[in-house]
C-alpha cells in the first residue's frame, strides 16, 4: 500500500520529526523528558541511521568496516557527513542541510505547539 514508507529514509525523517517535536514540547515546558523516551529516541535514531547507511551503501557499492554498529555509536556525527560527502560530493552538503533543517524545524514546531496550544495549568518547570 505504502511501499515508500518502508524505506529507511522516510522512516528516519518520520522518527526524527516525532522525537524532536516531543523534545520541543518538553523544552518549552521546562521539564525534562523521561529517561526512557530519551533512551528510545537515541537508540531508535542510531538503529535507523544504521539501516539507512547499510541500504544506501549497498546501492552505491560503498564498503564499510566490519563493525558498523560500534562505529556509528561512537562517531556517527563524523561518519555520516564523511559518507555523504564521499558518495555524493557537494550534493551531500544539501542532504546534511536538509537533515539539520528537519531537526531544527521539528523542535521549533514542538515549542510552538506547547506555547500556543497548551491549556492553562499544564505542567511547567518552576
Amino acid at each position: 500500500m505504502f511501499p515508500k514508507l518502508k524505506t529507511p529514509t522516510v522512516l528516519l525523517y518520520i522518527f526524527l520529526t516525532f522525537v524532536q517535536i516531543v523534545f520541543g514540547v518538553y523544552a518549552a515546558s521546562g521539564l525534562e523528558a523521561p529517561p526512557l523516551f530519551t533512551a528510545v529516541g537515541f537508540l531508535g535514531f542510531l538503529w535507523l541511521i544504521g539501516w539507512w547507511l547499510q541500504t544506501d551503501s549497498r546501492k552505491r557499492e560503498f564498503r564499510w568496516a566490519y563493525d558498523l554498529g560500534l562505529l556509528l555509536f561512537i562517531a556517527w556525527p563524523i561518519v555520516l557527513p564523511y559518507y555523504l560527502l564521499k558518495t555524493r560530493g557537494a550534493r551531500g552538503l544539501l542532504v546534511i542541510a536538509g537533515f539539520i533543517g528537519a531537526y531544527i524545524a521539528a523542535t521549533v514546531i514542538g515549542i510552538a505547539l506547547y506555547l500556543f496550544l497548551a491549556p492553562e495549568g499544564w505542567p511547567t518547570a518552576v
